[in-house]
């Protein structure tokens, strides 16, 4: 609301008040003098007085009627006046909850945008870490293929065999099944060839039952073949593998994914 207007029309309805005790008083004291004249003897002229005394209420009864109707329209004007100062309220106090709400919502789209951004430079950084990852096994992997004397029938051959075993299993697997190929291949007990380790009778099923010609390596194959060649050992000096943890009577090396280790 405002003050300034506020404390006007409060002065003006003082004024009214002010204005209508003083008619009040004037009455009073008329009809006091009216009693006066009329318990006074009669004189000449009395009707005179008499009609003095009427036009004199007949004047204060206006000024009574002049000052309510002043009053009630003060008061009338008060209340518009708190009527609009509460709709403004009420404007100003929805304006701002929706700048609140505007406010939010940028700062969640700023947010938002910012988390995005970080989590592309995150990608971008891991991509470029498995990027300088893969060419690094790359590189072990060609100067071990190319030391071990290892051909390429060779690597095609320990991916078909791991993917036909299992193609499912953990890199950790996968890793020691081809440990478990190049052991016997070092070994005096096996021939000195992968494809002769591979082909020795009743050695591995997949090559016997054909699985190992159908084979198909996926990339996680392929990747535990590498890493093996370049070096990588998960079990030792594995000659076999087998689920479980006991196989007859040879010695448990470790667990490897899904395979159990011997010596």
């Amino acid at each position: 609301m405002n003050t300034k207007a506020l404390n006007r029309n409060i002065i003006v309805l003082l004024a009214i008040f002010a204005a209508a005790l003083m008619s009040v008083m004037v009455l009073s004291v008329n009809r006091v003098y009216a009693d006066e004249v009329a318990a006074a003897p009669a004189v000449a002229g009395d009707a005179d007085n008499d009609g003095i005394a009427d036009s004199v209420e007949a004047e204060i009864a206006a000024q009574q009627k002049a000052s309510e109707e002043a009053k009630l329209q003060a008061e009338a004007q008060i209340a518009e006046q708190q009527k609009a100062a509460e709709e403004a309220k009420l404007k100003a106090e929805k304006e701002i909850e929706e700048q609140k709400k505007a406010i939010e919502a940028e700062q969640k789209r700023i947010e938002a945008e910012n988390k995005a951004r970080e989590e592309e430079i995150a990608r971008k950084k891991a991509e470029e870490e498995a990027r300088k990852q893969a060419e690094e096994e790359q590189r072990r992997f060609e100067e071990s293929l190319s030391a071990s004397g290892m051909s390429e029938e060779d690597f095609n051959a320990l991916c078909k065999i791991v993917q036909a075993e299992d193609g499912h299993d953990t890199i950790e697997g996968k890793i020691g099944i081809v440990n478990v190929i190049l052991n016997r291949v070092r070994s005096p007990q096996y021939p000195n060839t992968i494809m002769g380790v591979l082909t020795a009778p009743g050695q591995f099923g997949p090559v016997s039952s054909g699985k190992f010609a159908a084979a198909v390596p996926n990339a996680s194959t392929i990747s535990a073949v590498k890493k093996a060649v370049a070096g990588e050992n998960t079990v030792g000096n594995a000659l076999y593998f087998h689920r479980g943890t006991s196989f007859g009577n040879r010695t448990f090396i470790t667990m490897a994914g899904a395979h159990g280790f011997f010596a």
